[in-house]
């Protein structure tokens, strides 16, 4: 039933273009009016209630508008749909009518209960003339906008910012393995599960957004795992043979057994968090085993110094794969330009710069939009992380013109963001992109304004507005108590990005990115 009204309800809100973190309605008279969507929702509540009472109701003067209406109502209850009435008019608050009647007294199918009707939440359509669809769902007994099956996101504030900030920390507290404290990566909506396996870079990528969150506020709960977590991570770590230094890719729970996958990408985001780990507590293993990781990542590279994606143990034997990876590349770039900033060793600075030297090339050779041999030609990630790197290793080596091209990559990837404000389900993504790589961009594009704040820098000052039309998109797309209103076990949803349009799922690096976007968002004053 949901994914029937998945394909009905189109909608393209009528709202201005001005100012990016207040979408508002244009000044008009419209069904899209906040007071006509609560008179639709009240009225049809009033309606069937009569029908159980036997007290005559009448309707809303502001509802009494003329076409040729097609209404749908259907209730929610414990994340199912208890039946639909459909109904049509020449006028709105007759179609309705028609709606509810048919779907607590037309002949032909079961009919929910006064009492279910009482405890659910409805779903109403609407549409006139064969024009599109427009859609409310009830929360707290006013009717929010649903477009798809989200509830619209107009307005950015703090408040707002600062709910989605603790919305995802539970979340990703949820998201850990309570026996290993690894983190897993798929959440399914529909089935309430985690898939079964922890995987390393993502248990990395978590810790790393709660220490920032703990950073923001101290939560006891952090603090208590925060060494399990670590000792997780640093149990996945290889300790001899050609691949010392190098971390399993991931462990399946019902075997226990650690998979012979080595992936650059994993080994240099878990230096990030280990990095963040030692800065905190001193803790020299950290240091050690960063150090170890990084040892491995200088023998993964190619005689020209290009980054050997991973290596796999097949029979005995190691199988590289050499194909190139832009998003590879930029990780293992970023990870031995903070090392160098952490140790002073020069071999990371060496070879960090053959890395970012050969980004400059390569960016002017693609203009400035990477592509690579992993993915689409059209996909906004791999220029994302040609970003990150050059930022990071502008900071270790003073040098403008690798700043200078990050900025124009970034401007490449901000061509490409949806700015059409008239379509309010797209407006503010980035092409194409999932919630995990708009939260990436998202989060780059604010570590890039810090950046340039923190230089006094009027240069990015232009990606302030592109960054809150991400943030608006994105929170539209996370799991609240509003939009999950057909699952069953909401509550375990809440806090998740939505993986896409077409699946009811949670990766959880999209909810890390997410939230050390929020984080960075606030400390930059800009709220």
């Amino acid at each position: 039933m949901k994914k029937f009204y998945r394909c009905l309800i189109v909608v393209f809100w009528l709202i201005n273009s001005g100012y990016a973190s207040t979408v508002s309605s244009v000044n008009v008279v419209s069904i899209t009016d906040e007071n006509i969507r609560n008179d639709v929702l009240i009225f049809a509540r009033s309606i069937a209630q009569s029908h159980f009472s036997g007290v005559q109701v009448s309707f809303p003067k502001a509802i009494a508008i003329d076409g040729n209406w097609t209404v749908s109502v259907t209730p929610y209850l414990h994340g199912m749909a208890i039946g639909t009435g459909t109904g049509k008019s020449h006028m709105l608050h007759q179609a309705v009518v028609n709606a509810v009647q048919d779907l607590i007294s037309a002949p032909g199918h079961t009919h929910p209960s006064e009492k279910d009707l009482r405890d659910s939440r409805f779903m109403i359509s609407f549409s006139r003339s064969e024009s599109q669809a427009y859609a409310l769902i009830e929360y707290k007994g006013k009717a929010e906008e649903l477009i798809n099956d989200v509830v619209v996101i107009r307005n950015l504030g703090k408040d707002l910012i600062y709910s989605k900030i603790k919305d995802a920390k539970e979340y990703l507290l949820r998201a850990m393995d309570k026996n290993t404290h690894g983190f897993h990566k798929l959440y399914t909506a529909t089935s309430g599960t985690f898939d079964k396996r922890v995987i390393t870079t993502y248990s990395s990528s978590s810790l790393y957004s709660l220490l920032k969150l703990n950073d923001q506020e101290r939560d006891k709960r952090i603090v208590k795992q925060i060494p399990f977590i670590a000792d997780f991570i640093l149990s996945m770590q290889v300790h001899k043979g050609p691949n010392k230094g190098a971390f399993h890719y991931s462990l399946a729970l019902e075997t226990g057994e650690k998979d012979n996958r080595f992936v650059v990408g994993t080994v240099s985001k878990t230096i990030f968090t280990l990095l963040e780990l030692y800065t905190r507590t001193e803790d020299k293993r950290y240091l050690d085993s960063a150090v170890l990781a990084s040892d491995w990542l200088l023998t993964m590279r190619n005689p020209n110094g290009s980054v050997i994606s991973q290596v796999k143990i097949k029979n005995g034997q190691p199988v590289f794969d050499r194909r190139y990876s832009t998003l590879y590349t930029g990780e293992v770039l970023s990870a031995f330009s903070r090392m160098y900033a952490a140790t002073s060793d020069k071999r990371y600075y060496n070879a960090a710069k053959i890395l970012a030297d050969n980004f400059l090339k390569k960016a002017e050779k693609d203009s400035y939009f990477l592509k690579d041999d992993y993915r689409l030609p059209t996909d906004a990630v791999p220029t994302s992380w040609t970003v990150m790197s050059l930022l990071d290793f502008y900071k270790i080596s003073g040098n403008k013109m690798y700043q200078k091209v990050s900025l124009k990559c970034l401007d490449e990837i901000m061509k490409r963001q949806n700015n059409n404000p008239n379509d309010l389900q797209n407006y503010g993504r980035v092409a194409a992109q999932k919630t995990s790589g708009n939260g990436w961009i998202n989060e780059v594009t604010s570590e890039v304004y810090l950046s340039c704040s923190q230089e006094n820098g009027k240069e990015c000052i232009k990606y302030k507005e592109p960054m809150l039309r991400m943030m608006r998109w994105l929170i539209q797309n996370t799991y609240s108590e509003a939009n999950t209103y057909f699952l069953e076990e909401p509550a375990k949803a809440i806090g998740g990005l939505i993986r896409d349009y077409t699946r009811e799922e949670v990766r959880t690096d999209a909810v890390c990115h997410g939230v050390n976007g929020y984080i960075n968002l606030l400390s930059s004053g800009i709220m």
